[in-house]
């Protein structure tokens, strides 16, 4: 049986490597059966293409403030709880930090883009973002960044998120809130680059739900939130634009 969110996270990892599915029967066979998906494939090979042309700029002092917020963020709920649910266990904190590193390392030694890109201006009618030369680079900063890998977090929370799971409905409406306060100013810092707006967007209704949730249409507002996550693959979109992260694979 063909699942939508489950399908495009496969595929997502093939498509930031830039590896063309037509070599993988299983993966076309979905294709065809589900156009939804076929048109995510498309838009997402543009939205690569788009995506390796931004340069995330990051010092010295900006990453031992990535590190410093990673490591603040996840000890503390870890060491609350045991067994996997919303707050993440104590291997997958040291898969996190792995990463961290990891993600540091690609920072610093992939070089700066000879050519910058612009992303299509608004009133072109275009269905997939489109890039053109310039000579100014379209930057993503650290914060942002931060703030994207945090949300896929949160997102993947919620696909596993049960109405009887009290105290992780209430973390996530906690988290929701918070996030709710700053995504204004990580718009406006991402303002170069629509594409990322335009997921954040659809990102702050997802948050607003999450934190109005309440006990009287608890099961049916989770589900709700559950498809239109699935529905707009933001778990695959806030994954796609962290590219110095999902370009590390653990399983190779």
């Amino acid at each position: 049986m063909h699942h939508c969110e489950e399908f495009r996270e496969r595929i997502t990892e093939h498509i930031i490597d830039r590896e063309d599915l037509a070599g993988y029967s299983e993966s076309q066979r979905e294709l065809l059966i589900c156009q939804s998906c076929a048109d995510f494939y498309a838009e997402s090979k543009d939205l690569i293409e788009a995506m390796s042309t931004v340069e995330f700029g990051v010092s010295e002092e900006q990453r031992c403030a990535m590190d410093h917020r990673l490591r603040m963020s996840l000890m503390p709920v870890s060491a609350q709880r045991s067994g996997w649910n919303f707050r993440m266990s104590m291997p997958a904190i040291a898969g996190a930090a792995a990463l961290l590193l990891l993600t540091i390392g690609i920072y610093q030694l992939t070089p700066p883009s000879p050519v910058g890109a612009l992303y299509e201006r608004p009133g072109r009618s275009q269905t997939a973002p489109t890039v053109e030369a310039a000579s100014d680079r379209v930057l993503l900063d650290p914060v942002t960044v931060d703030f994207l890998e945090q949300s896929e977090l949160l997102l993947r929370s919620v696909m596993k998120l049960e109405p009887a799971d009290t105290e992780d409905v209430a973390d996530a409406k906690k988290i929701a809130v918070e996030q709710l306060m700053g995504i204004d100013q990580r718009k406006q810092a991402a303002a170069d680059a629509p594409p990322v707006v335009n997921v954040m967007e659809k990102y702050e209704t997802v948050l607003r739900d999450i934190r109005n949730l309440n006990g009287e249409t608890m099961a049916e507002d989770i589900s709700d939130l559950q498809t239109r996550i699935e529905k707009n693959g933001l778990i695959a979109n806030m994954k796609a634009f962290q590219p110095g992260v999902v370009l590390v694979n653990f399983t190779r």
